[in-house]
């Protein structure tokens, strides 16, 4: 029977923890960052296709009522004149329909498709990026969460074996052999780890809610999370990663806003050219119960003399404009290797400080278990053991911190090179 009860329990353990993969794939379709990179694509898709329509032109309707003074032509005269069949009315009311299209705009519509579907690619990587920010966020969060937990449950094994020292010294003191100065001495630092157990477990409170706005998701159960499996090895070769720089969507997105800057400047340039449109109407005048149906085509062209050097000015700012972006890509590229410096030295130096926290760890045990029996004998005093002790605990919280900060460190680098994958260890 308890066999059957402890795979019960155990099943049901495994059965709702929460593992790294299945909050990303929640994130993935429920994240409102990405919901709102989504909406932004879509509304990229809209523009281009709107631009597109422009170069077929606009139908409009049209119309007006006018009451003059006294009666007035109710339609244009023509040749021959007939002073007798001219008609007139006080009120006139003109109804129509005109389609006017574009023959030649200097290449306006052009560029303006151009930069609408180049601003699309613009919204695709930033979706990208967008879920890869999400993917490296939660991943964080989730990872220093686990570390809280695992520090958590040392820091209440810590109070445990403290009160557990606090009732063994009772007894002693109650036998006339202890000071009483010491449960004092336990008492205060019973007291100072239930403040550090309620900062942890704020603290995992306040990450466990920004993982749920991540994965927008308010009511998920984090209650129970699995753990990992940490990284065993992982290739650190620099000159690789900053020779992949300019492959990066980052890199591309900086050029593909370079481009539009450029498309931004030739439709200046056409501003210089005249523009073109061939118009057509059909109207009906009508007064005093009469009417009269006319149509027109005609082709239309606009030429913008002088402008006293707006145009001019704007071609200025539009090159200025694509140097800037030219700086900006080089500005990218180095604040990116500066990065991933970092993210390399910061995961040497965890790997580095997870060793030592071995050997820390190692040695604050042996010298925790030499304390004690000190003090047992009445050789030391019991601040020396009290001392081994946090330290004890101060070496595994900082092993755990240590081994999950290497993970995140290692996820930054990814994220900085674009090679976040789904799996918790790739």
């Amino acid at each position: 029977m308890r066999k059957i009860l402890l795979f019960f329990l155990i099943f049901m353990e495994t059965a709702f923890s929460m593992d790294l993969d299945t909050l990303i794939n929640q994130a993935l379709k429920n994240s409102p960052y990405i919901t709102e990179k989504r909406i932004d694509l879509k509304i990229g898709k809209v523009t281009v296709e709107k631009s597109k329509k422009k170069k077929f032109g606009q139908i409009d309707l049209f119309g007006s009522f006018n009451r003059y003074e006294d009666s007035r032509i109710l339609y244009p005269i023509s040749t021959p004149v007939n002073i007798h069949n001219l008609t007139g009315a006080k009120n006139q009311i003109i109804a129509g329909i005109s389609y006017t299209v574009p023959i030649f705009t200097g290449f306006k519509i052009k560029r303006s498709v151009q930069i609408s579907k180049i601003s699309k690619k613009i919204k695709e990587i930033d979706l990208s990026l967008t879920e890869q920010m999400v993917i490296f966020n939660i991943r964080s969060v989730y990872l220093k969460i686990l570390s809280l937990e695992k520090q958590l449950i040392s820091a209440k094994a810590y109070r445990t074996s403290l009160e557990k020292l606090k009732n063994d010294i009772q007894e002693a003191v109650d036998l006339g052999r202890k000071p009483e100065m010491d449960l004092f001495k336990v008492q205060y630092r019973i007291e100072d780890i239930n403040y550090k157990i309620k900062k942890i477990q704020n603290s995992i409170k306040t990450l466990k809610s920004a993982v749920k706005t991540l994965v927008g998701d308010q009511g998920i159960d984090l209650s129970n999370l699995e753990d990992i499996k940490p990284t065993k090895e992982i290739v650190l070769d620099r000159d690789f990663y900053v020779k992949k720089i300019k492959t990066l969507k980052r890199i591309k997105k900086i050029d593909l806003t370079k481009e539009i800057s450029r498309q931004k400047m030739l439709t200046v340039k056409g501003e210089y050219l005249p523009e073109i449109y061939f118009k057509a109407s059909a109207q009906r005048n009508m007064g005093n119960s009469q009417y009269k149906d006319l149509w027109q085509i005609g082709i239309l062209i606009n030429y913008k003399l002088f402008d006293f050097g707006v145009r001019k000015n704007r071609y200025i700012q539009s090159k200025l404009d694509l140097r800037k972006k030219s700086i900006l890509k080089e500005k990218a590229e180095l604040e990116l290797i500066k990065e991933i410096d970092e993210a390399i030295n910061r995961i040497r130096t965890y790997q580095a400080k997870i060793k030592a926290s071995e050997k820390k760890l190692k040695y604050a045990r042996s010298v925790e278990e030499a304390e004690k029996a000190k003090y047992e004998e009445g050789v030391s005093d019991l601040y020396n053991y009290l001392y081994a002790k946090a330290e004890r605990f101060s070496a595994l919280a900082e092993y755990y911190d240590s081994v999950y900060n290497r993970e995140i460190a290692i996820f930054y680098l990814k994220y900085l090179l674009e090679e976040q994958k789904y799996g918790q260890n790739n």
